[in-house]
């Protein structure tokens, strides 16, 4: 099964992601020219075919290359590695939160780790741990349950395995939402989490500053990423950079690492093949233990 390669420093994932800037050329292009790849799915657990989706200059790898079994894209296949890696680690009885329950990723993942809960924001006036009729098409309504990153309904060091995916960039307070992922892990257990990360960039983005009233000063244009629970997509306050390493730290995390994953065949890609530094987009996730 395809491995993710974890660093603990900058430098050295610097130099192993860069490194395979002439193997995305040779095998990362070719993919995105087409249609779709034929290749093999770590989540199925057998050959299959990935669908481009997009293609032309500007493609988005990461939001595509879809399995035609599982349905998984990338990123979300990106986090099914992960937690299949941490599973196999840890052994024994395991319970862990994936914080998205109407999605795809949750329905492969709980199918195969039935002690992973899942659960969607719903909105600030729900009470966290409770559940809720809600849907994101009026045909398919479910009893969906409420929990927000910044106030957690589970115990203190309940959980051996937090796991969310492009979450984070759309909280204003951070600091608060880590330090709550921290707050509900057992010591020794981990938080898998994918992030839209400027590998350039050595301090985040602040986008927009939430005001009290509720209202969004702009800092940078407005921008917005596409989301399964709120149709209109969900605000982006940060664009986050390498010190989100020193953040989790700060929040009480004992270890912070990122990982990298390059296979073409498992159709794991850089995001957009054709730029001249593509390995900058290359799948891309962090693992903080507590």
């Amino acid at each position: 099964m395809t491995r993710i390669s974890w660093f603990a420093d900058r430098d050295g994932f610097t130099a192993a992601a860069s490194g395979l800037q002439d193997a995305i050329v040779r095998f990362d292009r070719p993919i995105a020219a087409s249609s779709a790849a034929s290749g093999y799915c770590t989540a199925c657990g057998r050959p299959s075919e990935f669908e481009v989706g997009q293609g032309g200059d500007h493609p988005n790898l990461r939001e595509s290359l879809r399995c035609r079994r599982c349905g998984l894209t990338t990123r979300q296949r990106l986090i099914h590695c992960a937690l299949a890696g941490e599973a196999e680690g840890r052994g024994g009885a395991l319970r862990g939160a994936l914080l998205e329950k109407s999605t795809r990723l949750y329905r492969v993942a709980h199918a195969r780790w039935p002690w992973l809960t899942g659960s969607e924001f719903l909105g600030a006036d729900r009470v966290p741990g409770r559940s809720y009729w809600w849907s994101t098409h009026w045909w398919r309504w479910r009893r969906t349950r409420h929990e927000s990153i910044t106030s957690f309904s589970y115990a203190a060091q309940s959980l051996d395995l937090l796991v969310h995916s492009d979450v984070l960039e759309h909280v204003f307070d951070t600091g608060a939402a880590l330090r709550e992922c921290a707050r509900v892990l057992r010591n020794g257990g981990a938080m898998l989490f994918t992030v839209p990360f400027a590998i350039g960039n050595t301090a985040s983005i602040l986008r927009g500053r939430l005001l009290p009233d509720g209202s969004v000063e702009h800092i940078e244009p407005p921008e917005y990423h596409g989301d399964g629970v709120r149709h209109g997509g969900i605000y982006t306050f940060h664009t986050f950079g390498w010190d989100i390493v020193d953040r989790l730290r700060e929040a009480g995390f004992a270890r912070v690492e990122i990982g990298l994953c390059h296979a073409p065949r498992e159709g794991f890609t850089a995001s957009n093949p054709g730029v001249a530094q593509a390995w900058m987009g290359l799948p891309t996730l962090f693992r903080a233990t507590r």
